[in-house]
């Protein structure tokens, strides 16, 4: 026993060895492919093994690293971990698919011959109806210019952040976030499965209450109360989570709870009923109502609070925008388990039925009058609710008024996080790499230096951008994203030449250079000094900082949070070369 204890001691004691820089290229790919493969699979995708597989097709011999198959729905996915001549690997993949596409019907034979077993599900629809996706997934950030999407037209491009989304998605609701993917591809119920089953004709049908003069709301905007049942909600609702996917201005809502979701499942698990305070929704404009004798009739012909009128909406995936509540729904997921849970709530979902109040905007209102009003009632709700994050309300304040100037430097921070110099480290999303907070940039310093409504005696980058000012007075969103480009590019030169001078401290961790202190700092003298100097180049700032040495070690740089304007004087005097006397008279 003795001896046993001894050995068991020395195995203990060998230090492993390190994997060779093969072994750990192969683990990293093993945990790629696994990440992919949850995600689709967690969703309800059968998956093919094509990797190590080669097909001819045409006069090419081709390698599908994975196949997954929703009913004819089929996504062929090529990875990647590459970092070095990734264009010219995205080039040959482009043509691949392009070369399976154009011959499916050889590619879906040639697969059927490889993999007998999956035989029923590759033949299950005809090749016509099949619709199919190439996604290609890089691990690390790809840099893409917009033609470079239309140039690889045959590529579905899925960047880390995406991937990280869909994870968190079927993760969370597992088998319900394939409308999140339907709806990434733009895909509608009558694109999937067969014709029959996706009818035109399918329609979710509810009696209404219509409280037409209490609901306070302007602009002609309804409001209709109605029960709907969780499955229904599930496979009709979107959400406009500002860590998704999309690039647009118009997201809100915060990402998904894990665990909030499972208190509310075990809650409707337990007690067999849903929560009792409704849902809030933003209906879609292809609605219509009946009255008691299942005549159509115009919302404002029903008198208030009449009986037997009904809603009637298409059962589309994907139509009906959440406002408030989406947890309450999505706790009714399906999980693809056959556990004691998810039967007892596969009978829920079809059984209860949640309380619903749905906004039914003017037809001709436009689609960012819409979403200013819905983030405006998502921030009422929650502002008594659990504190929201405060880049979710800067999100809802640039959405309510795009040209208020924290609004304005919000949409610059995240033009700012695309490109170098703070390429990915600001952080603005949920899945973002980035370290360094933003709210505070935002609020103390950046909106200063952006603002198109600087306070008078005092100017902004406002004053020398020579475009259509009018237009921006008007919301125009070109001209706003052709301002915040322009102030994207001051500020990139700018740093560009302080982290070229202080290169050091950029690439050390633990010096305060890239502090929210230091970086406001910076900012607020570049406001201060706009004056005396205006807006320069990369040049004239990389001549000014040029043999200018500052301490900030975490020793010697004291700075807090209520002294930017101090650590602003600093570099006005020392690197602008302007006076205190003069400063003082800046903002």
């Amino acid at each position: 026993m003795a001896n046993l204890k001894k050995r068991k001691r020395a195995n203990k004691s060998k230090k492993r060895k390190p994997l060779t820089p093969e072994q750990l290229l192969s683990r990293e790919k093993s945990f790629f492919k696994r990440k992919i493969k949850n995600m689709f699979t967690s969703a309800g995708f059968q998956y093919i093994p094509t990797n190590d597989h080669e097909i001819t097709i045409g006069c090419r011999k081709e390698e599908i690293d994975s196949l997954f198959i929703y009913e004819n729905i089929w996504i062929l996915c090529e990875d990647t971990v590459k970092t070095r001549n990734i264009r010219d690997h995205i080039r040959t993949k482009d043509q691949a698919f392009d070369e399976i596409f154009k011959n499916f019907d050889d590619f879906r034979e040639k697969l059927i011959n490889l993999f007998p077993e999956k035989e029923e599900i590759l033949s299950e629809y005809d090749t016509a109806r099949i619709k199919h996706f190439a996604f290609y997934f890089s691990k690390y950030d790809i840099p893409l210019e917009k033609n470079d999407y239309k140039l690889f037209s045959n590529l579905t491009f899925i960047q880390p952040q995406t991937l990280d989304y869909f994870n968190w998605m079927t993760k969370s609701i597992h088998r319900s976030a394939r409308f999140e993917i339907f709806r990434f591809l733009k895909l509608s119920i009558r694109d999937i499965g067969l014709v029959s089953s996706s009818s035109n004709t399918a329609e979710i049908v509810a009696p209404i209450i219509y409280p037409k003069e209490i609901t306070g709301h302007k602009d002609n905007v309804r409001v209709v109360s109605f029960m709907m049942s969780a499955e229904d909600l599930l496979n009709t609702c979107y959400v406009m989570r500002k860590d998704n996917w999309e690039h647009s201005i118009w997201l809100y809502q915060r990402l998904i709870d894990q665990n909030k979701i499972k208190s509310i499942r075990s809650f409707i698990e337990k007690n067999g009923e849903a929560f009792y305070n409704n849902i809030i929704v933003a209906l879609p404009e292809n609605i219509k109502f009946h009255d008691a004798f299942d005549k159509e009739i115009q919302l404002d012909s029903i008198s208030d609070f009449e009986s037997n009128c009904k809603v009637i909406m298409p059962k589309e995936h994907n139509s009906i925008c959440v406002i408030d509540g989406q947890h309450r729904i999505f706790a009714h997921y399906e999980s693809g388990t056959d556990s004691k849970q998810e039967r007892e709530i596969s009978r829920l979902r079809k059984q209860l039925h949640l309380l619903v109040t749905g906004l039914v905007f003017p037809k001709e209102m436009s689609k960012e009058k819409r979403v200013q009003i819905q983030s405006k009632i998502f921030s009422d709700i929650n502002s008594n609710a659990k504190p929201v994050d405060p880049n979710v309300l800067l999100r809802i304040n640039r959405i309510i008024n795009p040209i208020e100037s924290e609004s304005l430097a919000q949409l610059v921070i995240e033009k700012l996080n695309e490109q170098d110099p703070f390429k990915k480290m600001l952080h603005i999303s949920t899945f973002g790499k980035g370290n360094i907070k933003t709210a505070s940039i935002v609020r103390f310093a950046l909106r200063y230096l952006v603002t198109v409504s600087p306070t008078e005696g005092k100017q902004s980058l406002y004053n020398y951008w020579n475009g259509d000012k009018e237009k921006i007075k008007n919301l125009d969103d070109e001209t706003i994203n052709e301002y915040t480009d322009y102030c994207a590019g001051i500020i990139r030169q700018y740093f560009s030449a302080i982290k070229k001078n202080l290169i050091s401290d950029w690439n050390n961790p633990e010096s305060k250079l890239l502090t929210v202190v230091a970086i406001n700092g910076f900012i607020i003298a570049l406001t201060r000094q706009l004056p005396y100097n205006g807006v320069k180049d990369f040049n004239y700032y990389d001549n000014i900082f040029k043999g200018w040495t500052y301490d900030f070690s975490k020793d010697s740089f004291q700075f807090t949070s209520s002294q930017y304007r101090k650590f602003s004087s600093i570099i006005l005097r020392d690197v602008f070369k302007i006076s205190d006397d003069e400063s003082n008279a800046t903002v």
